[in-house]
């Protein structure tokens, strides 16, 4: 059975019910993680820390630059894993930033960023005003605006490939927003980060 709501037609069905998902799941880490894993546990351990290091970089746009190139990866790796569909249905980009948002919050309830806060950011509305949320709506944002374009079905052992159709205008319109929410939740952040 199709669901009618994370494979709707309308771009904005599928955006919204992939965010509900995602803000469930962000919340509910994030408060997991603040109250019962240690402060820093996952810092350095993961490969942006391990190849970016920790140093803020000499200038704010050096340093927007850095985080804007780490985010348009990260929707490029969306776009690529959504060229494979589990069992013929389920678009495998979907499954990305619902990882990429659990890690987040991960590193938001135990302070383990690269350059950390000054202590770990207890679950409020407050981490609206981080540009993590941001980017973190961005890979919603672009897994649902290119779902439907899997070449690759996997299915019960064995695989197939399969025609796409061409990007709608609401799809396009979906990838230049996703775009557009990168580069200023980079700035915003740099800003954060120089600011430290």
């Amino acid at each position: 059975m199709e669901n009618k709501f994370l494979f709707n037609d309308s771009i904005i069905v599928r955006f919204i019910s992939l965010f509900v998902i995602g803000a469930i799941l962000f919340t509910a880490v994030w408060y997991l993680s603040y109250y019962f894993l240690p402060e820093g546990i996952m810092q350095g351990k993961t490969g942006s820390a391990i190849i970016v290091g920790s140093d803020v970089a000499p200038t704010m746009l050096d340093e927007w630059g850095t985080i804007v190139m780490w985010n348009l990866g990260a929707l490029l790796l969306i776009v690529l894993v959504n060229f494979i569909r589990y069992l013929d249905r389920i678009p495998l980009g979907y499954v990305t930033p619902l990882g990429t948002i659990t890690l987040y919050a991960v590193f938001l309830g135990t302070n383990s960023f690269s350059i950390p806060m000054a202590e770990p950011m207890a679950p409020t509305l407050a981490v609206l005003l981080r540009g993590g949320p941001y980017e973190m709506t961005a890979y919603i944002l672009v897994a649902v605006a290119t779902y439907n374009q899997s070449r690759f079905a996997l299915t019960n052992n064995s695989y197939r490939i399969s025609p796409v159709p061409r990007l709608s205008l609401e799809q396009w319109v979906g990838i230049g927003l996703a775009i557009t929410l990168i580069l200023l939740a980079g700035w915003h952040e740099a800003a954060m980060i120089m600011a430290l």
